[in-house]
């Protein structure tokens, strides 16, 4: 049960060296699964229309078994620099927020230097923060632009269809929502402030909300059930993970705008983790925002964990509808337990 946190009080960012999105891109799986090609594959008591009413989902990417992690990166990673038109060698750092990789160690985001064949010992590694792990990533990114770097690649995303495949005994409560994608974003140095905020919180009351488990404490019980589930998201109590999100969204909204001194009239666009069309409609009404200002992109990709936020942000980037110059607020929500969210100019 959730308990009441105190969160801490958001901090300027005090920096003289700046640094904007440069660009983006997204890596996704060859196959796109609809809800009836996982209702006959896994023999569920369910139905197209029902998913779709429930969740707002209609079809995601899963990955085949001879797709990796670093190939989904690769391929998100490509669109980024051929966009900015510079070369891997060019970037100073690497910063991949997973789930999974292909590897617990070494690191993934390694594993992409790899398939690049970069030439320079680039440091690179990865965090996980579950779906709000993208805000940490770019945090992290402006800063060390901040004390000198001048590249910063940052890499978030889902890649757990395989587990389900290889489980084939999936949890339908939660087997329609997830989807396997890799977003990509290059941050670099700028003359002019484009990151005005930056906030981000933990809630440790819902640390057991929703989690996967293996780890040492799965290890201590006896490992009586070692199938791939152990590696399957599990969620204790959905209607937290609602609930949160749209309390968090406006706590992180009120101090974003207390710091800048903005309105959320000002913000051009509100982008923000989808896990499920319900969880990013109740972030608008929290809000007061109205749908034209943000979008979902859930009923086409699902829950892609980290990937989430920018997979909505590089939509918009790429269609257009999102310009240099307009005022962004973006936040990830992490199933309860962690949230975080900016204002950036773009």
């Amino acid at each position: 049960m959730e308990k009441e946190i105190r969160f801490p009080e958001i901090r300027p960012l005090n920096i003289d060296r700046y640094a904007r999105i440069i660009s983006t891109g997204v890596g996704l799986p060859k196959a796109v699964v609809t809800n009836q090609d996982i209702i006959d594959e896994f023999k569920l008591l369910a139905t197209d229309r029902a998913v779709q009413y429930s969740l707002g989902i209609k079809e995601r990417r899963w990955s085949d078994f001879d797709e990796k992690v670093e190939d989904l990166m690769m391929a998100a990673v490509e669109q980024c620099l051929e966009t900015a038109n510079i070369d891997i060698e060019k970037v100073d750092r690497v910063i991949f927020t997973k789930l999974f990789g292909d590897y617990q160690v070494p690191a993934t985001s390694i594993g992409l230097l790899r398939k690049f064949k970069a030439k320079k010992g680039i440091p690179a590694f990865d965090i996980c923060s579950a779906c709000s792990g993208f805000m940490h990533a770019m945090d992290l990114a402006i800063r060390y632009v901040a004390t000198g770097d001048d590249y910063v690649l940052i890499l978030g995303g889902s890649v757990i269809a395989k587990c389900v495949r290889l489980w084939k005994s999936p949890d339908p409560k939660t087997v329609f929502l997830f989807g396997d994608a890799i977003a990509a974003m290059l941050i670099g140095y700028s003359e002019t402030k484009s990151f005005l905020a930056s906030y981000l919180l933990t809630n440790h009351s819902l640390y057991d909300n929703a989690k996967v488990n293996f780890g040492t404490e799965f290890l201590r019980s006896g490992m009586e059930d070692l199938n791939p589930s152990i590696f399957y998201m599990r969620i204790a109590d959905g209607n937290i993970v609602f609930n949160s999100s749209a309390k968090y969204a406006k706590v992180i909204a009120e101090k974003l705008l207390r710091e800048t001194g903005l309105t959320m009239e000002d913000i051009d666009f509100f982008v923000t983790s989808d896990q499920s069309e319900k969880i990013w409609e109740a972030q608008l009404k929290e809000l007061n925002i109205p749908k034209e200002k943000s979008q979902s992109l859930f009923h086409k990709y699902g829950n892609t964990v980290s990937a989430m936020s920018p997979i909505n942000l590089h939509d918009l980037i790429v269609s257009g509808r999102l310009k240099r110059g307009n005022l962004v607020m973006m936040q990830a929500h992490g199933a309860g337990a962690s949230s975080g969210g900016m204002i950036f100019r773009y």
